[in-house]
């Protein structure tokens, strides 16, 4: 073997020889079996933490992984803490949720570890990540406060009004004791920019209000010598200052803080959201132990299948109300407007981020006025939505710019009424009592990728009609709503009759199909006789995003990236293709195939195409290169909810899984 070491010289030095020793069989048995399960233990970690194999996608699966968060955190803020004063959270109650919090299993988190979780590759935030926040540094609030995070282990955040402590107001700490809490280690400090004795002028330039901002900030890190990240406005824009959003983020970038919280409907944090936009939850004084609980179990990012049968009794807190309001009434749920409102809107809590979802509502009885229901619903952006009207079940499509366009309308049937929407990818699918509107699917407009569920009554009468008495109301008396993930179909380049069957029932799921047009081997790129007119047709008339297959062999070496994505460029560059679906072992995936691949990813962007990755795992797949291998499904993890519907990679990672 040349001159290999073997490991009886690594045990026994060259030089200075020894007396020789008596051999004890079994204590080397011992050690030889102690040396193979470290070999195991090592290979297996191995596996885990560098190969990261994908598991298939289960309900014991995604349980099993679910130890982590790695899509969304939620804030909670805190008002004034007292034993004495009736209008604060009383210092029981406080003690109580607390308490119940780290019962139920949640974590604090501190920005500086959101910070490092909002970064590509970074690791998640622990199981279900929550950050304590409060309003003002009261000096009753932070007495109670603080002894109970020391002995609960937790941490917080709290917003000084800087201006204030200047004057001495003796409601809050002083500097002193601000400075005693921003070194034990429990407690970071940010800035209240805002607050309801602000003369308001600085909202008028984001220059002012940034100047203001950064003088408050040099002064707090020059009292604390800690690093001051963070500053929120707790007054939400006046109605006419449609610009408030954007001139605060101007403002914190003159300031150089990068994080800002606002204020805004309640709700969860994603990875995604604008860093400057931060919302938080506000604790209200009358919630308990288990009233706190269920706000967050609302708002956190629901993954799995939502029923609700407004039963008698039943909380409702899983609905945001937007406008007008909502009631338990005789086993269904009423929305209804206000006096002086035109409508009243609610939304699903934790389904922001929702992309392709299954919606049924079942009605109690006709809608007085209008009804309707929106998924990817977001203020300004285009949506498509199916409601009640005038008499007639209507589908409708918006621009986002006000213009409404009629899709499909027929006469309102008597008695209760079921409405469903089934949005996959780009199209929309619109059911009356089980029976489809349309023969096809209807194309979602662009721009409509995500948002949240929402429900809406309405006035027949728009506009100048419209009376401040008239009355708009639904009785619900079920919604059921399934977020479903993307899935695509991978197929041979040549369909057979298997295939052609296969994706006829499948469809209605697939939001993209990958025939194997392309491939990279030994250093060359290949290109698979195809039938491509007939996928074309096919993709365009479901509405289905075409992303050709590009299987690169496992062996390929670093050194081909730059020749390999040229040529993957040049293919997505066909105006009948809507991107690639990159398809590569799971050992692939790694930190020196990343950088590639995240390149390759943002430049087909910029080119208007879409890149997805679909990992192969350790066990490899049999991949579709005749014509009569049928359909492979890919699909997402069910616990990550990507702001964009296909970018599967790299907010996503696609699993093979074989039908």
């Amino acid at each position: 073997m040349g001159d290999e070491v073997t490991i009886m010289q690594a045990i026994i030095p060259n030089s200075a020889p020894t007396e020789p020793k008596r051999v004890c069989h079994w204590y080397n048995l011992a050690w030889w079996v102690v040396l193979i399960g470290v070999v195991a233990a090592t290979q297996m970690l191995y596996h885990h933490f560098v190969i990261k194999t994908p598991p298939p996608v289960s309900v014991a699966a995604t349980a099993q992984r679910n130890t982590s968060e790695n899509e969304a955190f939620i804030a909670l803020a805190f008002g004034k803490v007292s034993a004495t004063h009736e209008l604060a959270i009383s210092a029981t109650s406080f003690a109580g949720q607390l308490a119940s919090l780290k019962q139920a299993g949640y974590s604090t988190v501190r920005l500086a570890q959101i910070n490092q979780w909002r970064k590509p590759d970074a690791m998640p935030l622990p199981a279900k990540p929550v950050l304590l926040t409060f309003e003002e540094a009261n000096r009753e609030t932070m007495q109670i406060a603080d002894k109970l995070l020391a002995k609960l282990g937790m941490t917080a955040l709290v917003f000084v009004d800087v201006d204030q402590l200047n004057k001495g107001n003796i409601h809050l700490v002083s500097w002193h004791q601000l400075e005693l809490l921003a070194n034990n280690g429990r407690w970071e400090v940010g800035i209240s920019a805002c607050p309801y004795n602000d003369d308001g002028q600085a909202f008028t330039s984001a220059d002012l209000l940034g100047q203001k901002l950064r003088q408050q900030r040099e002064q707090l890190e020059s009292r604390l010598e800690v690093p001051v990240i963070v500053a929120d406005c707790s007054r939400r824009w006046e109605p006419g200052q449609r610009n408030g959003e954007a001139l605060w983020k101007q403002a914190l970038g003159k300031a150089y803080l990068p994080i800002g919280f606002l204020a805004a409907p309640f709700g969860a944090n994603y990875k995604v959201d604008s860093e400057a936009s931060f919302k938080r939850i506000r604790v209200s004084k009358d919630w308990d132990n288990d009233g706190l609980l269920a706000q967050l179990q609302a708002h956190a990012p629901r993954r799995a299948a939502f029923v609700d049968k407004f039963q008698a009794g039943q909380a409702v807190d899983e609905w945001v109300v937007d406008s007008g309001d909502i009631a338990l009434e005789g086993g269904s749920l009423q929305l209804f407007n206000k006096p002086g409102e035109q409508g009243g809107l609610i939304m699903l809590g934790g389904t922001e981020k929702w992309q392709d979802a299954d919606v049924e509502v079942r009605l109690k009885g006709q809608p007085q006025g209008q009804f309707w229901i929106s998924q990817r619903y977001r203020i300004g952006k285009p949506f498509v939505r199916l409601g009640l009207s005038e008499g007639r079940v209507v589908l409708q499509k918006s621009d986002g710019a006000g213009t409404l366009n009629q899709l499909a309308g027929v006469d309102m049937p008597s008695g209760d009424i079921a409405l469903r929407l089934h949005l996959v990818g780009s199209r929309a699918i619109a059911y009356l009592n089980g029976r489809p509107l349309l023969d096809r699917p209807v194309e979602m407009p662009e721009g409509a990728d995500h948002g949240p569920l929402a429900l809406a009554v309405w006035t027949e009468n728009d506009g100048d009609g419209f009376v401040g008495s008239e009355k708009a109301l639904v009785n619900l008396a079920q919604v059921k709503a399934t977020p479903l993930f993307p899935k695509g179909g991978i197929i041979g380049p040549i369909t057979g009759v298997a295939a052609w069957q296969q994706l006829n029932q499948q469809v209605e799921e697939l939001a993209m199909i990958s025939p194997r047009y392309f491939s990279w081997k030994d250093g060359k790129a290949h290109t698979a006789t195809a039938d491509k007119i007939t996928l074309e047709i096919f993709a365009r008339y479901h509405h289905l995003q075409l992303l050709p297959a590009l299987s690169i062999d496992g062996n390929t070496p670093l050194s081909d990236r730059a020749a390999l994505d040229g040529q993957a460029l040049i293919w997505a560059s066909d105006p009948a293709y809507d991107g690639l679906n990159i398809i590569l072992p799971s050992a692939m995936a790694d930190a020196q195939w990343r950088p590639f691949l995240d390149d390759l990813g943002q430049r087909m962007n910029r080119a208007g195409k879409v890149l997805v990755m679909t990992l192969l795992d350790s066990n490899g797949q049999t991949m579709l290169m005749n014509g009569n291998e049928g359909l492979l499904l890919v699909t997402t993890p069910a616990e990550l909810l990507p702001a964009n519907p296909m970018l599967l990679y790299p907010a996503n990672i696609a699993l093979a899984l074989v039908p």
